[in-house]
């Protein structure tokens, strides 16, 4: 039994391993990777620009002698219009992982394969990850840059993001869920963008609410959960809220895939 245990074990790591190498390829061959980044950079290195001149207006206008906050005039609104980029732009990577395999009819394929439904969520997620990782990476240039003239609060920095890696690995697990859950990938698309942005934006409608109700919604609210960490507070009950969301969206699309493996 043992040995037929580790020998499953390792089939179905070669399987993932074999899997997620075949969507990073996909993605380094698709349209979809370079649109994102062209996207994303585009825009952030915009942020950042808007920044600097907003950052500078401020320290031309404050008084004599007094320094004005780099992280809070400056990353703050960066990271936090980023993030509301990464919003729309994130359901990108996660639309065709699954909705593309039932499209060109690899779909039963895979999921009949050995110890398959746990390696082929695993694999599509962990690709999509590392392309949002890889884009986020590039971003630190802006930090360094500014780390030449100005104040860095580095600490800060770490927190914003993790609290960013926390924030989007929350919407890729939702944008695979509803890749697993869709028939057609633009399908997938429209509702990870619309329950992402219903996550981000409903803290605006909750100001608007009586405290019992604003509290429930500040409580859920992605950019609500996110905004601590770009003020350098890591707490646990924020960070234990995005990573729930993240892995229960990833057991339902587990489940979702067991049920029609056993079907």
């Amino acid at each position: 039994h043992q040995g037929s245990a580790t020998k499953g074990w390792t089939v179905g790591m070669q399987f993932f391993w074999a899997l997620y190498r075949k969507e990073l390829r996909i993605l380094a061959s698709s349209w979809i990777l370079y649109v994102y980044l062209s996207l994303f950079l585009f825009f952030s290195g915009w942020f950042f620009y808007q920044g600097i001149l907003s950052y500078s207006a401020w320290s031309i206008q404050a008084p004599a002698g007094m320094v004005v906050n780099v992280q809070q005039h400056l990353f703050v609104p960066l990271y936090s219009n980023m993030m509301f980029f990464l919003v729309l732009l994130l359901p990108m990577l996660t639309m065709r992982l699954v909705a593309e395999e039932r499209r060109q009819g690899t779909y039963l394929l895979l999921v009949t394969y050995p110890g398959s439904p746990l390696a082929l969520l695993g694999s599509k997620y962990l690709s999509a990850f590392t392309v949002f990782l890889g884009g986020l990476l590039l971003t630190c240039i802006y930090p360094l840059t500014t780390s030449l003239w100005g104040g860095v609060e580095w600490p800060l920095l770490v927190s914003t993001y993790l609290g960013i890696l926390l924030c989007g690995a929350a919407i890729l697990a939702i944008g695979l869920f509803f890749s697993t859950l869709a028939e057609h990938y633009l399908v997938a698309a429209l509702l990870t963008e619309t329950v992402s942005l219903f996550f981000w934006l409903i803290g605006w409608v909750a100001d608007y609410l009586p405290d019992r109700f604003s509290r429930i919604l500040f409580g859920v609210s992605f950019y609500h959960r996110l905004r601590p960490f770009l003020l350098g507070v890591v707490d646990t009950d924020d960070t234990l809220y995005f990573l729930n969301v993240a892995c229960t969206l990833l057991i339902l699309g587990y489940y979702l895939i067991y049920r029609e493996q056993r079907s």
